[in-house]
């Protein structure tokens, strides 16, 4: 463990019923500035985190906070100190926000399709608040192709929609064999985000991405391509508007994942599975010290379903991924 000090940041992300979220216009004597920011500044000693969170909203906006829930923590190293970003969806309150400190405000829709605006708009440090305000919080991964055709394989993917609830992550993962055409791929990502879901393209094995795919496709790192992935390379695709996901199994894949620069991760196997008997599962502990060390929304996988969401938020994650929980 670093021996750095340790500065906690309170951040408040107010949301409207019509899903607009506040934030602030950093002023122009101001670092970042003209930048969007979410209200919030430093836990003050001896304070709770709630407490923090509500007088820096006061202070700030002008709002007395009545519902919150804290949605992610990202801690970032520095050579001087370590920083922590704990961000709150801020639900309920009463007054009007407004810029108590002379700020611009402004409210703005966030959700999946204006996820790329927000990201703009905000400094890299915040991309992982951005993605847990928008991320659902189930993934379904396609269940195995074994001896189907490609067609028959579709269309047991595509009969298991009518029992999920959009939105959700599709992480569509053929055999390692498997070799889909753009066309094919196309094809089923366009059926998912019809059908309302956030596809995810998996290709078996080493395979490469299909060249061509709509932005509002995700991509997702498995351990291989984690390894020869460049940050440069993710950096591309998510300027493309690609949300990109990682495969994380240990300390090293996450730190892996936190200098890429990915979206979400991942962390797997929780517990045994069907499809990985023998592999021995990491537990709830050696998970929430992963999560710790994240720097983006982090799934639990293996041997876990919707039920254990409950589990997941208490160790700091953000959602389940699972096979056999949707197929």
């Amino acid at each position: 463990m670093s021996d750095r000090p340790v500065t906690d940041i309170v951040l408040g992300m107010l949301r409207e019923p019509d899903d607009r979220v506040w934030a602030e216009i950093r002023p122009d004597d101001k670092h970042l500035a003209g930048a969007l920011a979410f209200p919030g500044g430093k836990r003050g000693a001896g304070e709770s985190l709630r407490a923090a969170l509500c007088r820096e909203l006061t202070e700030e906006v002008g709002v007395a906070v009545l519902r919150a829930r804290r949605l992610i923590e990202l801690t970032w190293d520095y050579p001087d100190r370590r920083l922590r970003l704990i961000g709150f969806e801020v639900t309920q309150w009463t007054g009007t926000p407004n810029g108590r400190e002379g700020q611009r405000l402004v409210c703005r829709p966030l959700d999946g399709c204006h996820r790329e605006d927000w990201l703009a708009a905000m400094p890299p440090a915040n991309r992982g608040l951005v993605n847990a305000m928008v991320l659902p919080r189930c993934m379904a991964i396609s269940p195995p192709r074994g001896g189907q055709s490609t067609e028959a394989w579709f269309g047991r993917i595509e009969a298991g929609l009518a029992n999920m609830s959009a939105p959700m992550l599709i992480n569509v993962r053929p055999a390692d064999d498997a070799l889909l055409t753009l066309a094919q791929w196309q094809m089923l990502t366009g059926r998912l985000r019809a059908a309302g879901h956030w596809p995810l393209v998996n290709p078996g094995g080493t395979q490469a991405f299909p060249e061509g795919l709509d932005g509002g496709v995700g991509l997702h790192l498995n351990h291989a391509r984690l390894v020869e992935t460049s940050a440069g390379m993710v950096g591309a695709w998510q300027a493309s508007g690609h949300l990109v996901s990682a495969a994380v199994h240990d300390r090293e894949s996450m730190e892996r994942a936190n200098l890429l620069g990915v979206d979400l991760v991942t962390v797997s196997p929780v517990h045994p599975t069907a499809t990985h008997p023998d592999a021995v599962g990491i537990g709830w502990k050696v998970f929430a010290a992963l999560v710790e060390t994240a720097r983006m929304p982090v799934f639990a996988l293996g041997g876990v379903s919707p039920d254990d969401l409950g589990r997941v938020w208490r160790r700091g994650g953000h959602g389940v991924a699972s096979i056999s929980a949707f197929w």
